[in-house]
């Protein structure tokens, strides 16, 4: 993997499965990881990553809540 120390990578949908995987990825690289997800587990497993993470809470499909 190329060097992504000190990005910022948005992951929607990991809470858990392949995209908690790909997120616990870029963390171990030093990339600053936002976890999206509908689900509230976003924020445990956001708190379970290295580093900078975060956790966005809320459904991605819906305009109004990604502005």
């Amino acid at each position: 993997m190329k060097d992504l120390q000190g990005k910022t990578a948005i992951v929607t949908g990991a809470a858990g499965g392949i995209g908690f995987e790909i997120a616990a990825r870029l963390a171990a690289e030093g990339v600053r990881v936002c976890i999206a997800d509908i689900a509230t587990a976003a924020e445990d497993a956001a708190a379970r990553l290295p580093g900078e993470a975060t956790a966005f809470i809320g459904d991605l499909s819906d305009e109004a809540t990604v502005r």
